[in-house]
């Protein structure tokens, strides 16, 4: 059997089959359960309709404004309808149709027109420009097909793997009248982010305004504040900017400042920063160790865990003593990780899970087992050594090393790597683009959906940043701010 006999009846079989569906389709849609149930659903289909490429195909031929000419097969609204009019093209059959469409579909047979413009949708997506039955090379002609059908049946994982997410981030956030106001200062790496946000009652976080600014060492030093009165300065000017003056403020600081332990009751004789078994992990000497307890709930009293978090003396004594210059009333002074990593439990079941913040300089791991034993590490090397200006991708070259250093402290336990590694921080986003996707075996905090919040910078009327991307910064902020 030649090809066009088989191509004529595959299509006759095909058309016999949709025939058959619409019967089948008819015959249940006149159920009155099917109807029940179609009016019950109307309106939650009605709100995922933007995930319908009709509706913004307007929107689409206005944006993009490069012309290429696509295969019918590729612009048609049905998978079987793709399949026929590929058939159709590829051996020139047109078989006989027995109704009045049958005009308008043989019309609709064409390459569609559509003007757009090659992105980051379309970076993996590669196709010749043209129409299969144009080519006279027959080898030519069946590579061509091939590449075009493989392109069409991969499409649906193409937009499978676009993120909404990212435009769900700068949705509406309603602000009521139990909504409350505060400020959240982050600092790492000699960079100040300030941001106003708001707080609904449905602890749903919208950020109206962001000031990012350096500072300089002989202001903030590497373990304390060298003059406060100057950073006091700053502070002022940036929370005048904002209109916080009247607003608490809620101070971040990096997590390489603080180390996290975590005991066993059982193992104290008192919960202090005298016991001999809480000063003997403080990385600091006893007189310059600060240390804040958190009391662990448990179903025995055996089991009872205490959270011991160690920071220098100094430094909190440097940034309290500043911020007693301000007029804002404080909230605290609080680290990030520990906090993200109370947040991350409650949707991950593991019972290890590793948390990794990618500081500049330093990258932070943190490592959780029960739910609540946690403990953190330090790792002396963050983004900075692994960005260049040739455009060289090295980002790689970081996951690997830190796989390995965790993998190497997991070790120590006895325990093995999870299967996933949790990522965040300021560093993230200078050694990855956004929505760039991750190595095997990490994946974005972000994509968590962790705490729901709005951050629009095209839509505030402050937004000053001294990095290329704060968006780590931002989602650091917000979810932080979410656990008051």
């Amino acid at each position: 059997m030649n090809k066009k006999k088989f191509a004529i009846r595959f299509l006759s079989r095909l058309e016999k089959f949709e025939h058959f569906l619409k019967i089948i389709n008819k015959k249940i849609n006149s159920n009155k359960i099917s109807k029940k149930i179609e009016s019950i659903t109307k309106k939650r289909v009605n709100g995922i309709r933007f995930l319908s490429p009709n509706l913004y195909i307007k929107k689409l031929r206005s944006l993009f404004n490069k012309k290429i000419e696509l295969p019918a097969y590729l612009t048609s609204y049905s998978f079987s309808k793709g399949i026929r009019i590929f058939i159709k093209n590829r051996y020139g059959v047109i078989p006989k149709l027995n109704n009045s469409e049958g005009k308008e579909k043989n019309k609709k047979i064409r390459s569609s027109i559509i003007t757009i413009k090659l992105g980051s949708l379309f970076n993996n997506f590669k196709f010749s420009i043209g129409r299969a039955k144009d080519i006279k090379d027959p080898e030519k002609s069946n590579k061509f097909s091939i590449n075009i059908l493989k392109s069409f049946i991969l499409l649906p994982n193409k937009i499978k793997s676009i993120k909404f997410n990212n435009f769900l981030k700068n949705k509406r956030i309603k602000v009521d009248k139990d909504s409350h106001s505060i400020g959240v200062l982050f600092y790492g790496d000699h960079l100040l982010t300030i941001a106003s946000i708001v707080i609904n009652r449905n602890n749903q976080i919208l950020v109206k305004g962001v000031i990012e600014v350096p500072v300089p060492g002989d202001v903030i030093g590497n373990n304390t504040i060298e003059n406060k009165k100057e950073l006091s300065n700053i502070l002022l000017d940036l929370v005048n900017i904002l209109k916080l003056e009247k607003t608490p403020l809620l101070v971040v600081l990096s997590s390489s400042f603080f180390k996290v332990n975590t005991f066993f009751l059982s193992e104290l004789k008192e919960i202090s920063n005298t016991d001999n078994k809480v000063q003997s992990k403080s990385p600091y000497l006893p007189n310059e160790t600060f240390i804040e307890f958190l009391n662990l709930s448990k179903q025995s009293e055996e089991q009872k865990l205490v959270r011991a978090v160690y920071t220098n003396r100094k430094l909190i004594e440097s940034w309290t003593d500043t911020l007693e210059l301000t007029n804002n009333s404080i909230i605290g002074i609080t680290p990030s990780a520990p906090n993200i990593f109370d947040a991350l439990k409650i949707r991950v079941n593991d019972e290890t899970t590793v948390l990794i913040e990618i500081e500049v300089s330093k990258t932070v791991v943190m490592i959780g087992r029960n739910s609540t034993n946690l403990t953190s590490r330090n790792i002396p090397y963050g983004s900075s050594l692994y960005i260049s200006d040739n455009e060289a991708n090295l980002s790689i070259n970081y996951f690997q090393r830190i796989f390995s250093s965790i993998e190497y402290i997991m070790s120590e336990f006895d325990e093995r790597t999870p299967p996933l590694i949790y990522v965040f921080g300021k560093g993230l986003d200078d050694l990855v683009k956004r929505n760039t996707t991750l190595p095997n075996r990490f994946k974005r905090l972000s994509e968590m959906d962790l705490v729901d919040y709005s951050y629009a910078p095209r839509q505030m009327q402050i937004h000053e940043s001294a990095s290329k991307s704060i968006e780590s910064t931002i989602e650091t902020l917000s979810l932080i701010a979410s656990c008051l």
